[in-house]
C-alpha cells in the first residue's frame, strides 16, 4: 500500500510504540547503505558474514537490503517513516551476489550469528525455491535452534505463482509471509499452497515505499517486501509489550498475528495464505483482553479457503546425484518478479509496471549469451596459489577430512562431501581432448546441485566408471584464469537437465538394447494389429476370404532388422562411430552444427537404430554428415544427422542413408520426428 498507516491498527501501534532498544531484529540480506538519510539516529549495526571472503557486493542485493531494512528502522521524519526506528537493527550480509545468495549454508550460518547475538526476531530475505518444500539438515537446525531460543523468524513466500515451495518460509515455524495489491487481492505472483497452512499471513507487498542507495526512495513490489512490513509490525508489538512491563515475546506476537487475521476476499482469495494482517486485531488481543477465540469464525473460514495439498508437493524433487552429502535447491536472493511462463486465465490481473529501464549507450561485446553443448571431461583448477595453498591446509591440517593431497580426486571429493560449500570457491573445467575450453559457472536456484553434480562427475571419472561428461549451457562473456596461466571461457549452468556422465561402451550396449527391445514390442503390437482387423474386416465381410486392402501395410513402418538381437560387432561399430564424435578436432560446441552432433552423440538411440538395422543386412558404416534441415519448424534451428553404409563386397550395391533430426534451438537440444532411410544418391 502507498502509506502502511492506512493497515487497520497502525496508527494505534505508532502512538504505543516506535520500538525499543530491547528488542533486536536482525536483518539477513544484503549489504545495506546505512548511511542514507532514512537511517540518521538509528540504532543499526551492519557486518559482513566472515563465509563471503572478499565478493563484491552486486547492486541488487545492495539495493534490495538497503530496501527492505528502511522499511522497518527508517527514522521518524524522514522519506521512510519505518515501523520500528526506535529498536536495535543487525544487518547481516549474507548474499552479496548470485553465488553467495544462493548459499542455505550462508543462511544457516547467519540465524546462528543472529542467535548469538540475542535477536530475538529474525528476518530471512531469501527464498529458495523448492518442489517438495524439504530444507536440508543445516539450514533445519538453525531454524530449530531459533525456536528453541523463543526467536521467530519471517520470510517472504516467494513470487513463483504456486509453482514451487520456498525455504524457509516453507518450514513449520517460519512466518510465511504473502503479498496483497493496493486493492486488497492477492497479487498473481504470490506463492500459496498447503505447506504454508498454519504458520502464514499476507501482508501489503505492492507500492511498499523504501529507500533506495543513492540516497533517493522508491516503491517495490512483492513477497520480500511485504515480508518486511510483517517483520517491522512484529518488532513494533513485541517493542510495546516490553514497553508494557511484560517479558518480549515475539513467537506470542506471530501466533496473535495469525490467529487475529482477515479472511481474504476478492479475486484470488484462494491464493491467500493465512489471512489479512490486523494489527488492531492483535493490538485488542494483547492490549485490550480480547479473547483470540472471538476470531474462531473467520479462522475457520481462512482454513476453508486454503488449498488442498497441490502440485508443488506432488512433483519430484530435480534429479540428484547418488551423494552422501547432497546440496539443496536454491533460487534468486531478491524477489523481482516477471511475467509468469503460463499465465492462469482465472487470475489475471493489469501487471503494473515501474519506470523502464533505459538501455546502456556501451555496446556489449556479445549481445547474447552463446548457446552451448559440449562434450568432454570434467576436472578442477584452485586459479591460483592462495587458493591451491587453502585448500592443502584444510585437507591435511585438521580442518576436514581427506589426505591433503589437492591433486587427488578422490580427496577432494571427500572434503567436499564434509564441506560443500567449498566447491564454489574451485573452478571447475570442461576440457575437450584434454584441452582446457570453459569454466563451469553454476547459476540460479539449483546452483549448488550442479555443484554436486560436478563433483560426483570427477569422481566417476576417478574411478573409470564414468569417461565422457555432456554439458549445456550459456558461454556468457567473462572468463576464468587457471593455476598455470590458461584463460578459458565462463559456461554458465542453471540445472541438472542435459548434464551427463556416461562411458562408450556402456552407452553403446544400452542404446542397441532399448532399440531391439522396441522392435520386439512393435512387431507384437503390430501383429496383434493386423489380426485384430483382419478379424474385424472378415466379420464385415460375411467370412469371406478377401484379402482386405490396408491390412499387410499396419506394421509397415517396423524394421524387422532391429528384431535381430545386437553383436557385439554392432556393439563395437556404434562405440567407435560415439568416440568418433566425441573426439573429433576442431570443434566449437557454440555452433549449432556443432551442437547437433554431440546431442546425436549423447541421446544414441537414433544412431544405435541405424547401426543395427544396417550392419544386419551385411553393410558397413562409411561416413556422417551434417545438413541444414528443410523440416525445421517455426523458431527451431533443425539439422540433418546423415550416416552413410555401403556393402563391402558388392561394390555394384547402392548405398544406404539413415537420417534424423536434430533442433538446437535450445540450451538441450532435442531429437526431432523418426530416423528416416533410403538408398543414397551417388
Amino acid at each position: 500500500m502507498p502509506d502502511l498507516n492506512t493497515l487497520p491498527g497502525v496508527l494505534r501501534l505508532r502512538a504505543l510504540t516506535q520500538g525499543d532498544p530491547r528488542v533486536l531484529t536482525a536483518v539477513i540480506d544484503g549489504s545495506p547503505v546505512i548511511t542514507h538519510p532514512t537511517f540518521a539516529g538509528a540504532d543499526v549495526t551492519a557486518v559482513r558474514g566472515y563465509w563471503l571472503d572478499d565478493r563484491e557486493d552486486s547492486e541488487g542485493s545492495t539495493g534490495h537490503a538497503t530496501h527492505i531494512t528502511s522499511v522497518i528502522f527508517g527514522q521518524p521524519g524522514s522519506e521512510v517513516p519505518g515501523l520500528a526506528p526506535r529498536a536495535r537493527g543487525l544487518f547481516i550480509a549474507s548474499g552479496v551476489d548470485d553465488d553467495s545468495a544462493e548459499s542455505e549454508i550462508g543462511i544457516a550460518r547467519a540465524i546462528e550469528y543472529a542467535l548469538s547475538q540475542g535477536a530475538q526476531i529474525i528476518h530471512c530475505a531469501f527464498c529458495h525455491p523448492s518442489q517438495t518444500g524439504q530444507t536440508q539438515s543445516w539450514l533445519t537446525d538453525a531454524v530449530r535452534k531459533a525456536e528453541e531460543a523463543g526467536a521467530i523468524i519471517v520470510s517472504p513466500a516467494g513470487n513463483d505463482y504456486g509453482e514451487n515451495w520456498c525455504s524457509p518460509a516453507a518450514m513449520s515455524t517460519v512466518l510465511a509471509v504473502g503479498a496483497l495489491a493496493d486493492d486488497g487481492a492477492p497479487m498473481h505472483f504470490t506463492n500459496f499452497g498447503s505447506r504454508y497452512d498454519g504458520h502464514s499471513i499476507m501482508g501489503p507487498g505492492e507500492n511498499v515505499l523504501g529507500a533506495k542507495p543513492d540516497g533517493d526512495v522508491v516503491n517495490q513490489k512483492g513477497t520480500s517486501v511485504a515480508a518486511p512490513v510483517l517483520t517491522g509490525l512484529i518488532t513494533a508489538i513485541t517493542s510495546a509489550l516490553v514497553q508494557a512491563g511484560r517479558p518480549p515475546n515475539p513467537q506470542l506476537v506471530r501466533n496473535v498475528l495469525i490467529a487475529t487475521a482477515r479472511p481474504c476476499t476478492g479475486a484470488g482469495a484462494d491464493r491467500c495464505i493465512g489471512g489479512e494482517v490486523a494489527v488492531d486485531r492483535a493490538l485488542a488481543v494483547l492490549f485490550d483482553g480480547v479473547a483470540v477465540a472471538s476470531f474462531a469464525a473467520d479462522n475457520a473460514r481462512i482454513l476453508a479457503l486454503q488449498p488442498a495439498p497441490d502440485a508443488p508437493s506432488a512433483l519430484p524433487e530435480p534429479p540428484r546425484p547418488a551423494s552422501q552429502y547432497q546440496l539443496p535447491p536454491h533460487s534468486s536472493a531478491t524477489h523481482h518478479t516477471g511475467e509468469p511462463p503460463t499465465p492462469r486465465e482465472a487470475y489475471k490481473r493489469e501487471e503494473r509496471r515501474g519506470d523502464a529501464v533505459v538501455p546502456s549507450v556501451v555496446e556489449p561485446s556479445i549481445k547474447y549469451p552463446a548457446r552451448t553443448f559440449a562434450i568432454g571431461t570434467i576436472s578442477y583448477d584452485f586459479g591460483d596459489e592462495i587458493t591451491r595453498d587453502s585448500f592443502t591446509e584444510a585437507m591435511g591440517g585438521g580442518y576436514g577430512v581427506g589426505s591433503g593431497i589437492v591433486n587427488d580426486p578422490q580427496a577432494m571429493i571427500d572434503y567436499l562431501d564434509a564441506n560443500p560449500a567449498e566447491a564454489r570457491r574451485l573452478i571447475w573445467v570442461l576440457s575437450i581432448n584434454n584441452e582446457p575450453r570453459f569454466a563451469i559457472t553454476p547459476v540460479g536456484p539449483y546452483a549448488s546441485d550442479v555443484y554436486d553434480m560436478l563433483a560426483a562427475l570427477v569422481q566417476g571419472q576417478a574411478g573409470g566408471s564414468i569417461s565422457v561428461v555432456s554439458m549445456p549451457g550459456s558461454a556468457e562473456p567473462g572468463t576464468a584464469t587457471l593455476l598455470d596461466g590458461t584463460v578459458i571461457q565462463k559456461l554458465h549452468r542453471n540445472g541438472l537437465r542435459g548434464i551427463y556422465g556416461w562411458h562408450p561402451a556402456n552407452l553403446a550396449q544400452q542404446c542397441l538394447s532399448a532399440v531391439h527391445a522396441d522392435a520386439l514390442k512393435g512387431r507384437d503390437q503390430g501383429v496383434a494389429a493386423k489380426d485384430k482387423a483382419k478379424a474385424r474386416a472378415e466379420t464385415a465381410a460375411g467370412g469371406a476370404d478377401d484379402e482386405v486392402f490396408g491390412i499387410d501395410d499396419i506394421a509397415s513402418d517396423i524394421w524387422t532388422r532391429l528384431q535381430v538381437e545386437p553383436s557385439p560387432e554392432v556393439q563395437l561399430a556404434v562405440q567407435d562411430f560415439l568416440e568418433e564424435i566425441y573426439f573429433r578436432a576442431p570443434q566449437d560446441p557454440s555452433v549449432s552444427v556443432e551442437r547437433a552432433l554431440n546431442l546425436a552423440a549423447t541421446n544414441g538411440y537414433q544412431i544405435a537404430m541405424a547401426f543395427l538395422d544396417a550392419l544386419n543386412d551385411g553393410l558397413q558404416y562409411q561416413t556422417y554428415g551434417t545438413e541444414y534441415s528443410p523440416f525445421s519448424r517455426v523458431g527451431g534451428n533443425c539439422w540433418e544427422i546423415v550416416l552413410r553404409f555401403k556393402d563391402p563386397v558388392h561394390s555394384t550395391r547402392g548405398a544406404r542413408e539413415y537420417r534424423f533430426t536434430i533442433d538446437v534451438a535450445d540450451t538441450l537440444p532435442v531429437a526431432v520426428g523418426r530416423v528416416r532411410r533410403w538408398v543414397a544418391v551417388r
